[in-house]
């Protein structure tokens, strides 16, 4: 079996819609070779978001030093065992079909984004407006998006090969934006793909990071993408790029001859 590991970053007062998290996960149909584990970390050490999981063996659960979500995400990331990785927030509720498609767009690229929709808090939902057109993306299309402040992708959404998460370090230690920041990370130095077809709910509420006005503090919002694009732009400038390697390709066959 091959594994399709979710990463979920959650803290104690942010738990409160996990259990229709793992719902979502539980009811996911997956190619008849593939499983999922769900890799949920808790930014601080109270234990409290636990409390609100099943005892389900396809879930493990740490705690750490709070250090905001992208040191999260990459701790629980370090205990990640498959082969591709997607990330899960712990108050959005994954569509039907959206790991195995993820699944099958990874035999082709090294990385994808998918659509999404808008849950309200009054149950009303609405599509991303501004979605590119699904299949391959054009090179550098999310870094010019960034620098126009405009882009057009709930990079929450994202999945790629684990080996090139940690060829990129994970998520960079930033207060906010970490998952714009690999998806540019990424998008710098391999092709990826947009899958048109919704996968995720995301949910709107009082609660989540990013409703914070502190969050959205002038300066601070500024040096978070200053910082993303700063490494996106030296990933561009290397000239690296990153070799995808099937796990599961034949070795060749050696005859002797020459």
């Amino acid at each position: 079996m091959r594994t399709i590991s979710v990463i979920t970053a959650v803290h104690e007062g942010g738990h409160h819609f996990i259990g229709d998290t793992y719902e979502s996960l539980r009811e996911q149909e997956l190619p008849d070779d593939w499983q999922w584990e769900w890799c949920v970390q808790e930014d601080g050490t109270s234990g409290i978001p636990a409390n609100s999981l099943p005892d389900d063996p396809r879930i493990t659960f740490g705690t750490g030093l709070r250090a905001r979500i992208a040191v999260t995400r990459t701790h629980a990331l370090a205990r990640a065992t498959g082969d591709l990785i997607r990330t899960l927030d712990a108050d959005d509720v994954l569509l039907p079909g959206a790991l195995e498609r993820d699944i099958e767009t990874l035999e082709r690229v090294p990385w994808c984004v998918s659509a999404c929709i808008d849950l309200h808090e009054d149950g009303s939902t609405a599509p991303g407006p501004n979605d590119p057109p699904g299949g391959p993306l054009e090179p550098a299309r999310f870094y010019h998006e960034v620098l126009e402040r405009q882009l057009s992708v709930q990079a929450t959404t994202f999945a790629a090969h684990r080996r090139l998460v940690m060829a990129l370090g994970g998520w960079q230690a930033l207060s906010g934006a970490e998952t714009v920041a690999l998806l540019l990370a990424a998008e710098a130095v391999a092709p990826g793909e947009f899958i048109a077809e919704p996968s995720v709910l995301y949910r709107k509420h009082p609660d989540q990071t990013t409703a914070s006005h502190h969050y959205w503090e002038p300066t601070e919002a500024a040096t978070r993408i200053d910082a993303l694009v700063q490494r996106a732009s030296a990933l561009r400038e290397s000239g690296w790029k990153w070799e995808q390697v099937h796990q599961h390709r034949p070795a060749p066959q050696m005859d002797g001859s020459r």
